[in-house]
């Protein structure tokens, strides 16, 4: 382990929260060790699909910008940036207690613009493609709708907005979850519009949650530059994240799903339409949730398996684990 995996002394009795399929986060944790996450992993759509996508070529000036991204103060020595900057990220949780009243459903994509403040009662969840590479939309929806009523306390489901978002267009800003499902078609990006909208909008409001497709949010014209992911154990309180330039994932509280898309991530930052052979250096920061600690340990546990192949080729894999605020 390098000098930059410290982690939080996060410690808790441990609570029994089910996932989907009933088993509990000690279980996972003890499948994860006996190897389940690698067989969840395979399951992935190759991202050899994806460079099928002309949006995703490889860009032949990432020399720079890598060297860009090395050089920010973060990817420098991510604690003492984390140390620094404790308050400004801290600012990025919604901390109240207020009802949830809306979740934004964004792509892990690091080129998405964020909001630029935090508002209370909002929730985001940073999941590839808004959704399309779970292993089937039903899923997705299940996962969704239990992730709802988890958060709408005795209101219903109505009560709660879910906005589904999508991005990618036609000029050189493609969704790489789009490239990796639909590679061989003619327009991945509207393929995943149509599945989002027609399918997922569709399938959640006939469970009778009140769901909208809410089109392409802004982003980055710029290929892939993030060499780092941020985790958000947090239940989707982390709206934004000022000063880092990270994927970030954040799940409606499904473990195998939340490993596969940080994995996702690195394999974008070493793949042909981005770094490729060039980079050897990526940072997972973990945003631990105060209330179930042992969230944030089972995932790195995990994410610490599934970088073995990387870390056995000489790349640094970093991790670095910090306590989001709690709720007041």
């Amino acid at each position: 382990m390098n000098e930059t995996q410290h982690h939080t002394s996060d410690s808790a009795p441990s609570h029994r929260h089910a996932r989907d399929g009933g088993e509990t986060r000690r279980e996972f944790l003890e499948h994860t060790s006996a190897g389940i996450a690698a067989a969840a992993l395979s399951s992935l759509p190759s991202m050899a699909t994806a460079q099928d996508h002309h949006a995703h070529e490889h860009h032949p000036d990432m020399g720079p910008l890598l060297a860009k991204e090395l050089a920010h103060p973060f990817n420098q020595d991510p604690e003492k940036w984390l140390d620094a900057h404790e308050q400004e990220w801290k600012e990025c949780f919604d901390c109240s207690s207020e009802p949830v009243t809306e979740v934004t459903v964004l792509c892990i994509d690091e080129r998405m613009m964020l909001e630029s403040k935090t508002e209370s009662g909002r929730r985001v969840l940073r999941v590839a493609g808004s959704g399309i590479l779970w292993k089937n939309a039903d899923e997705f929806v299940d996962a969704v709708v239990a992730y709802v009523k988890a958060h709408s306390g005795n209101r219903p489901l109505t009560a709660m907005k879910i906005r589904i978002s999508s991005h990618g267009d036609e000029k050189g800003k493609g969704c790489g979850a789009a490239g990796i499902k639909y590679g061989s078609e003619t327009n991945p990006d509207q393929c995943a519009r149509d599945e989002q909208n027609n399918v997922i909008v569709a399938k959640l409001r006939e469970r009778g949650i009140d769901a909208e497709f809410i089109g392409d949010k802004e982003m980055r014209a710029e290929p892939h530059t993030a060499i780092g992911a941020a985790i958000d154990c947090t239940a989707g309180r982390l709206q934004r994240l000022p000063g880092l330039n990270t994927f970030v994932i954040a799940m409606p509280d499904n473990f195998e799903y939340t490993v596969k898309e940080a994995i996702l991530a690195l394999k974008i930052s070493t793949g042909s339409h981005a770094y490729g052979e060039q980079l050897k250096q990526f940072t997972f920061v973990i945003f631990s949730d105060p209330a179930h600690p042992e969230t944030a340990k089972t995932i790195e546990a995990a994410l610490q398996e599934q970088t073995k192949e990387y870390t056995a080729k000489g790349m640094d894999i970093r991790f670095v684990t910090r306590k989001a605020p709690s709720v007041k």
